[in-house]
């Protein structure tokens, strides 16, 4: 089962309350049961069922309610076995459909009862779509995997126009970024088109390496690691954040917690805000300095360098953040904002809407779209280009003197 949210179980694992996120309200539901019975033995076993009529029952669910007499709910009604080719592709079988169906039936019953819409197994009862638990959650998830593909591309073309290998190194770190997201975001797709217990170990294995990822990057470019001088500290970072990783699984597989894996990504999540206020700062200073030298000349020649490496299309408040280079080395913490308070989604959760397709979460993959496309792979080429691989010309021209 999946956790109903991601922040649910931090908070609980801050407050020391026990991992509860196993279960939720609707499995409790005596007739959330009745109607699983009910959907099993009419569709699976093909039983004849019926009020005040006995019979021998399977003993799937023997333990729950054995061989004795159940209401009966002739208003239900249930999809005919077998099920269509595309449905078991998707992994769909006889039971885990009667769990949808009931999911659905039993919520329509409350909402026609003025009563509140609860979650099963963790999850809202979305409307299925040819198949797709989740669909809002799916579009997203692509419309996410769309721009870090872009920005992929991107970097490549960056790193063509480099010579050498030392001066292509925080391209490659970037470059390794971004593999790791589009392939956490495809395996965030297919866990929202089928959630099973395979699809989401992976959706948050991948996940989980997203942030670790993220932070090796930036920790790599804060540190100045990129710098050869560096080589052996930067090898180091590597090879702990891979211990790290490969430690986190082993945990995971061996005991897995909803509330351990969220507490080590936002603390993974929350150093690498650090590294990136810090580097904005850093770069900040470093403008500001430069504007106020007497030497206008080199001010000059910094001032619009930055306006090569800026789509006017893909950028929020152009005209505040492309004044300067001074101010555009600030816009990561503008896309690192809109990243945090969109989390606040996930903590003031909501049942779905809109044909019951879209909630807290599919809203949530909306916003984390926003940074990767409005210009977060241009300002990480722009600083590359203009501040990283400059400092390395710089170091070869004074080595050649």
């Amino acid at each position: 089962m999946r956790a109903s949210r991601f922040l649910g179980p931090l908070i609980a694992g801050i407050l020391g309350v026990p991992d509860l996120v196993g279960a939720s309200p609707g499995d409790d539901l005596y007739i959330f049961d009745d109607c699983l019975f009910q959907c099993e033995q009419i569709t699976c076993h093909n039983n004849h069922y019926y009020i005040h009529h006995h019979v021998e029952f399977h003993n799937d669910n023997e333990e729950n309610h054995g061989n004795h007499d159940l209401p009966y709910h002739p208003e239900w009604s249930f999809d005919r076995e077998p099920l269509p080719a595309y449905m078991k592709l998707m992994g769909w079988d006889c039971g885990s459909n009667c769990d949808y169906q009931c999911q659905r039936i039993i919520t329509k019953d409350r909402l026609n009862n003025n009563e509140e819409v609860l979650q099963f197994h963790g999850k809202w009862p979305f409307l299925r779509i040819f198949g797709i638990q989740e669909l809002a959650s799916v579009i997203f998830s692509v419309g996410n995997f769309i721009p870090h593909f872009i920005g992929a591309r991107k970097i490549i073309q960056a790193m063509k126009s480099e010579s050498s290998w030392t001066n292509s190194f925080q391209y490659i770190n970037t470059l390794a970024m971004a593999i790791i997201t589009m392939g956490a975001w495809t395996a965030s797709s297919v866990f929202h088109v089928r959630d099973t217990e395979l699809t989401e170990k992976i959706d948050y294995f991948l996940a989980g390496l997203t942030v670790l990822a993220g932070f090796h990057g930036i920790a790599q470019r804060v540190g100045n690691l990129y710098l050869p001088v560096n080589r052996i500290q930067s090898l180091a970072l590597t090879a702990i954040c891979v211990l790290v990783y490969t430690l986190h699984v082993y945990r995971l597989v061996t005991d897995w917690s909803y509330t351990y894996n969220m507490q080590a990504n936002v603390a993974v999540a929350l150093l690498q805000n650090a590294c990136w206020c810090t580097l904005c700062f850093r770069l900040y200073s470093h403008f500001y300095e430069l504007e106020s030298s007497v030497d206008e000349s080199s001010t000059k020649l910094q001032r619009h360098h930055h306006l090569n490496y800026i789509d006017p299309h893909r950028i929020i408040l152009p005209s505040f953040y492309a004044a300067s280079p001074k101010l555009y080395s600030l816009y990561p913490l503008l896309l690192s904002s809109i990243v945090v308070v969109g989390m606040a989604l996930e903590i003031f959760d909501f049942p779905p809407f809109f044909f019951d397709l879209i909630d807290a979460h599919a809203l949530w993959h909306l916003v984390t779209i926003i940074p990767a496309t409005y210009g977060l792979y241009d300002w990480i080429i722009w600083d590359t280009k203009e501040n990283v691989i400059s400092e390395l010309d710089q170091l070869n021209e004074i080595k050649e003197r």
